[in-house]
Order: structure tokens, then sequence, then C-alpha cells
């Protein structure tokens, strides 16, 4: 096309008019010429550069001040705490309570000085306010005012006032519920545990120190705290509301009444109408997802007919991906709650899950330990936040018995052990654990050693432990140099106070008989529920202590529970590991009314056949164990007294 087509209209100059250039004086040109060759000036945008996060602040542009803020933490690690709890405050007033929520998580799990301990606390309230999570809000805002730092009260009162206008269930609007009860001549006190039996047990405390002076108030405050404690552990509730009905002077019916309300209230807690179960389906676990099934079977058997929610079991193959997949049906088909997966690859695989909204029971903890409790480990030193959401996990590793039997030596007085080992990854991982919460706690390993595992004969071994053979080496020497022959019996070493012995496999029936051999009794053997390879294994064993869940012990409640499951299943007598994961699978079908109550009140725990369960950081169930000692070939409850 030719650009004749295209040209752009032109203005008519009519040559009999005067040009309109004449007119403009040639000054006026020059400064226009001149001023448009002068090179230009920097642009200027009012507060575009500005980096001050106060100054942002100021402007309203939050969300760039806590980004400076964080900038700041990481230019300044001195400061980074100051900076990072700024930061989560701008978070805040941008609206990002998610944010804010992230770094507070962070935070959490540093050890923090007072005054920033107590600002995240403050924002712990806030960004709960925020998400309308009125309990978590309330355990905080709950303390004494007279415990509340001079420079927090005003906010602390703006927090409790914007509580109360929000929740009208909230602690002080309870307790005003509470004292005009009391005033109704029809008052029972049913009525006191029905306003406050929903309160996490720190609220409860803290209400009962705020009204220690109300002597209308007490004995409900009391009654609070005595069944709050012991909401889920049926022995201890029925034993604390005796006592508190004998503290008030009280008929006996009363506390029976008040069991059986609360039975009836923990009844009304909701069910969720279809629960789906990852197991695994393929060798080598296969098996241990025969016995979980069977156990989640019978805890739902023993749920009433109209609480009993449909179970959806999908039995998995080796791949992680196998979890992924089944996690996505399960979404798919309108499940509500999850249990499981159990391998370990395939918990982590679920971990990765970029949105994991259903509330999951998981079986097992990740590959990355931290992930789940929070604490750095060397390799990952940065990952030390525990994750958060709707995911908890209940397993049974036996490095959790390991740090509690270091703990229990500690209480005990002794601080220094000799440690026995299995050569295998499971030894050096419970022989690990140990050494690492012993020595934290002050104690010290003097001595440590790996044995075969299958072998009968550990001698050798156990000589040069306990340095037997230095001894018996001294008295060939002194025979050498005098030439004669020394009445002299080796003697081991007296610098340790307690044997550690990370065994399993019935390998401890060789070891413990040689150990007292040589003389290390009376100094104590600890060990994990590992040691015990079921069954009546006759005197090999007996002396050993270690941590051990309810269910394996020879009385109790959950005792008497394991002894019925025997009569269906007999393969449970002589296997331990079988048997604690059926008490696992019923465990974790117990849990799943309470997993969210337990979650915003870390004190709550469930009396399971595994151990008393609390989520302390809201997503590993840690494992409170009874203490225990082999007697007669089989473990029992043992509480001896602490040694000077």
């Amino acid at each position: 096309m030719s650009n004749a087509g295209i040209m752009a209209p032109m203005n008519r100059i009519d040559s009999n008019r005067p040009a309109r250039l004449a007119l403009i004086p040639i000054t006026t040109i020059l400064v226009l010429i001149l001023s448009a060759c002068a090179p230009s000036g920097p642009e200027i945008r009012p507060d575009t550069q500005i980096r001050d996060p106060d100054r942002l602040a100021e402007l309203g542009r939050h969300a760039e001040a806590a980004e400076a803020w964080l900038e700041s933490a990481a230019e300044n690690p001195a400061r980074a705490v100051e900076a990072r709890v700024a930061a989560a405050r701008q978070w805040l007033d941008a609206g990002r309570p998610e944010a804010a929520k992230a770094l507070v998580v962070e935070l959490r799990a540093e050890d923090l000085a007072v005054e920033f301990d107590f600002e995240v606390d403050m924002l712990t309230a806030e960004i709960a306010l925020a998400e309308r999570d009125f309990t978590t809000a309330g355990r905080i805002l709950s303390r004494p005012r007279e415990q509340v730092p001079m420079s927090f009260r005003s906010r602390f009162d703006a927090l409790n006032e914007q509580l109360a206008q929000a929740n009208p269930n909230s602690p002080t609007a309870r307790v005003g519920a509470l004292e005009d009860a009391l005033a109704e001549p029809d008052f029972r006190p049913e009525t006191a545990l029905a306003l406050l039996l929903e309160l996490p047990l720190e609220t409860l405390r803290n209400l009962q120190a705020e009204h220690a002076d109300s002597a209308a108030l007490t004995p409900w405050l009391d009654l609070a705290v005595a069944a709050r404690s012991r909401l889920i552990d049926d022995p201890e509730l029925q034993r604390a509301l005796a006592d508190w009905r004998q503290r008030y002077g009280l008929e006996p019916a009363v506390a029976e009444n008040l069991y059986q309300w609360i039975a009836a209230w923990r009844r009304t807690l909701p069910m969720p109408a279809s629960v789906a179960v990852m197991l695994p389906g393929d060798e080598p676990l296969a098996r241990f997802g025969e016995m979980l099934r069977e156990g989640l079977l019978a805890g739902w058997l023993e749920t009433p007919r109209d609480r009993r929610p449909q179970l959806d079991f999908h039995y998995l193959d080796n791949d992680p991906d196998a979890a992924v997949g089944a996690w996505f049906e399960v979404r798919r088909r309108g499940s509500e709650f999850v249990i499981g997966p159990l391998a370990r690859g395939q918990v982590d695989a679920i971990l990765a899950l970029p949105d994991i909204v259903l509330p999951t029971l998981l079986l097992n903890r990740p590959t990355n330990d931290s992930v789940a409790t929070g604490r750095a480990t060397d390799s990952e030193p940065d990952t030390q936040q525990p994750m958060v959401g709707p995911v908890a996990m209940l397993a049974l590793p036996p490095e959790e018995e390991a740090e509690l039997a270091a703990v229990r030596a500690l209480v005990n007085g002794f601080d220094r052990a000799v440690v026995v080992a299995q050569q295998s990854d499971f030894g050096r991982r419970v022989a690990d654990s140990f050494g690492e919460t012993f020595e934290l706690g002050g104690g010290r390993v003097i001595a440590r050693t790996e044995y075969l595992p299958g072998e009968f004969d550990h001698t050798e071994t156990l000589e040069a432990l306990l340095e037997i053979d230095s001894s018996r080496d001294r008295i060939a020497r002194l025979q050498q140099i005098l030439r004669s022959d020394i009445e002299s019996e080796p003697q081991r070493r007296t610098d340790f106070d307690l044997v550690f012995l990370a065994a399993r496999g019935g390998d401890g029936r060789q070891i413990m008989p040689q150990l007292r051999f040589l003389g290390v009794q009376p100094r104590p053997v600890y060990a994990t529920s590992d040691v015990w390879p079921g069954g009546n294994v006759g005197a090999d064993l007996d002396g050993i202590q270690f941590a051990a869940a309810p269910w394996l012990l020879q009385e109790g409640d959950a005792a008497g529970e394991r002894r019925r499951a025997e009569r269906t299943y007999p393969e449970l007598k002589d296997d331990p590991v079988m048997s604690e994961l059926h008490a696992l699978g019923r465990d974790a079908f117990a849990l799943v009314p309470w997993i969210d109550m337990m979650k915003r009140d870390p004190m709550l725990y469930l009396a399971g056949n595994v151990g008393r369960l609390r989520l302390a950081n809201g997503v590993v169930l840690e494992r409170d164990l009874p203490w225990a000692r082999i007697e007669n070939g089989r473990p029992v409850r043992y509480e001896p007294e602490p040694t000077n």
C-alpha cells in the first residue's frame, strides 16, 4: 500500500496572515531552547524510597513496615527478636494475621526474654481474636491482671474488652453468669460445670487465682479445675470429684451425679460423620496395618451406635505418592477426618501438601523430626518451628522412651552412666537419644559400647566396657614384674551409677545375666520397653527398668483391655510390638473427637492405652508413661524411692 494514503492531516497556513512566531520575544525563544537542552534532574517521588519501618507505619504502609523490620532482623542479629516481634505487629495492622502467626510460631520455639515472651503472648491473643479463636484468646487473657507487666496493662485491658464484645461466652462473661446462677435458689453444681468446663485448664487456674478471695466462687472454680484437669481419665476424674465433694462437706451422691453429668457432656462432643483410614497394604508393613485396623475397629465397636462414624479404609502400597493419591480420593469422597498413614515416607508426602485442610492424625513422625517437635537438628539448624494446621501425630518412637529413661535417671540422682547398645540403627538412635537427654540434664555418659545382635556370649564386650580386661592386664603385668603368682581377682570400674541398655529382639536375655555375673548390681539397669520380647521370660530380665505403655503392664484398666483383646487375638500374647499397635489403633480412634480441643488446651490429656497423651506443642502427641520393672518375667508398675 502507498504511504500517500496514510498521511497525517496538516494545519493550513495562510500566507496572508502575519506569523504568530514573530510576536514572541527572541529572548523567550532562547530560554526555551536552552532549557530543553539542559540535563534533567532526578525524578522525586515522595516517600517511595522510605525504608524506616517506623516512618512506614506512620504512613499506614504496614505491610512494607513489616518487610522493613524483617530486613532489619537479618541485618542486625543482635536485635532480631525485637525486629521480628515488631514485624508481626505490623502484619497484624496490615490485616495479615496469617503472616503474623507464622512469625509468632517461630518466636514461640525460641528462648525469649520476659518482655518479649509477654509481647508474643499479646500478639497470639490478637491473632486468635482476628481468627475468632476465642478459646485461645481467653486462655491468654484470663491471667490475673496483677501478673501483667505495667507497660502492657492498657493493651491487656483493651484486648479483654475486645474479647468480651466479640464473644459473649468469654471467661469473664461465664464467671458473671455463674455469679448470677449462684443467686438462684435452685442452683445445682452441674450448672457450674456447664458454664466452665469448656474453658482450657490454664484459663480456669487463672480465674481461680483472680477470684481466690471470693468465698462464693471458690468452690465452683475449684470443681471446674478438678474436672477439667482429668476430663478424659475416668479413674482419676472419679477420684478428683470424690476429693472435691469431701473438701466441701457434700453428700457422696454429689460426686457420682457430677461424674455422670460429665460423661453425658463428653458424649455431646461433635463426631465426624466419616473417617478415612490410610493403612499399609503391602509387606513389610501389611501385618502392622492389620493390627492397627483391628484396634481401630475395637474402639469403634465400643462407641455408642449413634456416635459411630463411617470408616473408609484405604490400603496403600509402599510408594510415598500412594498416600497423596489416597488423600485426594479421601477429599473427593467427603471424609471429615483422616487417620494415617503409617509409613514415614508417606507421612513426609502428606506433610508436603500445600493445603492440608482436613483434620488429620498421622500414625508416625516425619523423617525430619524437627518439623514435628520444633527442635533444631545439627543438619538443619534453621528447621526449629513446629508446623501448624489441623495435623496431629501419634507414634511409638523408642527414642521417646530413651528420653524418659534419662529423665528418670536424673530425677533419681544418677549422673554417671555406661551405655550398651545394639550394633544397629535402632541401637544407635536409642543410645544417642538417652545420652543427649542425660547430658542435657547434667549427667555424663562415661563409656559406651556396641554388641552384635544375635550372639550369645557378650562377655568380652562387657568386660571391656567395665574395664575388667584392663584390671586383668594390670595383674598380669604385676605378676611378670614380680615373677610370681599373685592371688588377685580382676575388678570392674566403680565410677558409674547406672547402665543403660539399648537392646531388642531378645538380646537382653543374654546380656542381663552376663551383667549380673560381672557384678553390675546393685546399680540399676535402664532400657526401653523393646528389651522385653513378650510373654514370661523367666528371671533373665528381672530387675531391668523402663518406661512402659499402660497396655503392657499387669494391672490397671488398660491391662484388663489387653487381656480381653488377647482372647480374641491370641497372637498378641507373645508379641508386644503387635500388641502395642493394636493399642495404638484403639487410642487413635478415641482421640478423634478430642483433637480440636487438645490443640487449644495443651494441658488436656487422654488417658490412653499407650500412655497419657497430650498435644504439648499442638502437633505431637507426647506420651507420659508409667515406670516399670520386670519381675517374675513380666513388666509391673514400679515406683522406687528417689536416692539421695
